[in-house]
């Protein structure tokens, strides 16, 4: 019994390091393995602060990929139940990103923590996304927001201009 359990634990593990896929309708986004491991390192447990940076990837036909994300900086704000992103530091990672990738890794949204088993956004957070899509001048028309949950949970959805909609993990 206890071999049994080992390999379904190692699989699992395989499935987990080539990352996730979320989903809806044609749209497909796979967040790679290192992103994950970012996610985890910041999952809000107890009484820690909402941690969150942005999402960073590439868009394909048939998919985006978020394969990096930035961590808290000194320059955001947060607390227990919120948390604001520097737009002057992020800005500079974006530019960095983009031009070490010669314009082929780009902005692809936002993530944060909350403390919940099964998260889900606020009003603050649809609000957050909306403006972001907003205001940023690229030549995409969505941006993704990505809510970390504890244990390894996640609400995902992608802001179009009209709507935003929750992708499901496959």
């Amino acid at each position: 019994m206890k071999r049994l359990f080992q390999k379904i634990k190692i699989a699992k593990y395989a499935k987990i390091s080539k990352g996730i896929e979320f989903s809806h309708s044609k749209d497909r986004l796979i967040i790679k393995a290192d992103v994950l491991n970012v996610f985890k390192k910041y999952e809000q447990k107890n009484e820690a602060a909402e941690s969150g940076g942005i999402l960073l990837g590439y868009v394909y036909k048939d998919r985006s990929e978020i394969v990096k994300v930035t961590a808290p900086g000194s320059f955001d704000s947060f607390a227990k139940n919120f948390f604001i992103r520097s737009k002057i530091s992020a800005q500079v990672q974006i530019n960095k990103a983009w031009g070490k990738s010669k314009g082929t890794l780009i902005y692809l949204g936002e993530w944060h923590t909350h403390r919940e088993k099964n998260p889900t956004p606020s009003i603050v957070d649809k609000g957050m996304i909306k403006k972001s899509l907003k205001e940023t001048k690229m030549e995409i028309d969505f941006l993704y927001l990505i809510i970390v949950g504890q244990n390894d949970t996640y609400w995902v959805g992608k802001q179009t201009k009209n709507k935003l909609l929750k992708l499901v993990r496959n």
